[in-house]
């Protein structure tokens, strides 16, 4: 064998050993949220709030957001009566990606169907990616009980929603969930209409085609006039003098983009203002694309929060108060959480177990 051949072999080896290594470290860690939550479940019975206050601890320990660790409950606790998957995990044998698909299809059936369809998956799980891990678990489901397979299915397709992510540069990614085919069909036709418009000579990709055209049928506005949407500025001063500055432009509260400079400056006599008073700053906080100031979450502001609770005296100041997620708003008030202001803008959060995590101040923004 070649030597470089040689020696890349050795790399590929590392690499499959330590991806071993990574399995049997997230079924390890799988396996003690769910005895986390076991525990906290024997001693805290009556606590309607319990799995959110262990999904929410889970999340602050890994440094995520309170949503990241409910799903990693659910996900912990969906393996609890599947023996066969819970040794494949915990030996390296399959992926948490494969695992999560695996119980994303059973979640919904009862205990003992779930460890009947486990058993089912001895012997077959080795090599599976997401999608054939889930295709197989499926036709598990389906030939166990065709009549339950069909009041899921009607169950699964009745859940339809719109949502939307923000991203940088001006960008973003809109997510809808609905029935397969008529997402197929909607794909399927801006797909030919790009196609056509490309063959007559259109010099857009396809792919700005399709999002054209998607907000064309949507909307009914043409892409070339815009939409109608509300438009704040955020820029320091030296913006509008003309001079080098970083500036951001909040559409709705969506993204920002670079283009905010040359468009103020377009702009005279409408330069930015900031609000005076702290209900009028705080608003205005709430509609930026910042992120959540528990520690770990990195998911969009939607409410503002006394960080000192106002019936505990807390003042209504920028000082007291934080940015939150609506989960992680939540999180805050439920038995055994505390949270407290530094002296340099940082919040420390206390868990029910003692644990503290800090949040470091938010980056300064220049005002005018």
């Amino acid at each position: 064998m070649d030597p470089i051949d040689v020696m890349g072999a050795k790399h590929v080896d590392a690499i499959v050993a330590l991806e071993r290594l990574i399995r049997v470290a997230q079924a390890r860690l799988v396996e003690q949220v769910a005895d986390f939550y076991e525990l906290r479940l024997a001693t805290h019975a009556g606590d309607r709030d319990l799995a959110l206050t262990v999904a929410a601890e889970t999340a602050m320990a890994r440094g995520q957001s309170p949503t990241a660790g409910r799903n990693l409950l659910e996900l912990a606790m969906g393996l609890r009566p599947m023996p066969i998957l819970r040794t494949a995990f915990g030996e390296g044998v399959v992926s948490e990606p494969v695992v999560r698909a695996i119980v994303r299809v059973v979640r919904t059936l009862d205990p003992a169907t779930i460890t009947l369809i486990d058993a089912a998956l001895a012997g077959a799980l080795a090599g599976l990616t997401p999608a054939q891990a889930a295709d197989l678990v499926r036709e598990l489901v389906v030939s166990h009980d065709v009549e339950a397979a069909a009041e899921r299915e009607r169950r699964a397709r009745a859940d339809q929603f719109v949502s939307y992510w923000a991203e940088p540069d001006g960008v973003g990614t809109l997510i809808v969930h609905g029935p397969a085919e008529q997402l197929v069909g909607i794909r399927q036709s801006l797909q030919a209409h790009a196609d056509r418009l490309r063959a007559r000579g259109d010099d857009r990709d396809r792919g700005q085609i399709m999002v054209n055209t998607l907000f064309e049928r949507v909307t009914g506005v043409e892409t070339v006039a815009g939409p109608d949407i509300d438009l704040s500025i955020v820029l320091p001063i030296e913006a509008l003098k003309g001079e080098a500055a970083a500036a951001k432009d909040h559409i709705g509260t969506t993204g920002w983009s670079p283009q905010a400079e040359p468009k103020a400056r377009q702009a005279p006599g409408r330069s930015p203002a900031p609000a005076r008073n702290e209900p009028g700053r705080r608003r205005r906080r709430s509609r930026a694309p910042h992120k959540c100031r528990q520690p770990g979450c990195s998911c969009r502001i939607r409410e503002i929060d006394h960080i000192r609770p106002h019936r505990n005296g807390g003042p209504t100041t920028e000082a007291n108060g934080q940015g939150l997620c609506r989960m992680s708003n939540l999180v805050k008030e439920l038995p055994g959480w505390s949270v407290h202001a530094g002296s340099h803008g940082e919040v420390t959060w206390t868990t029910p177990t003692q644990h503290t995590y800090t949040s470091p101040p938010p980056r300064p923004h220049r005002r005018t």
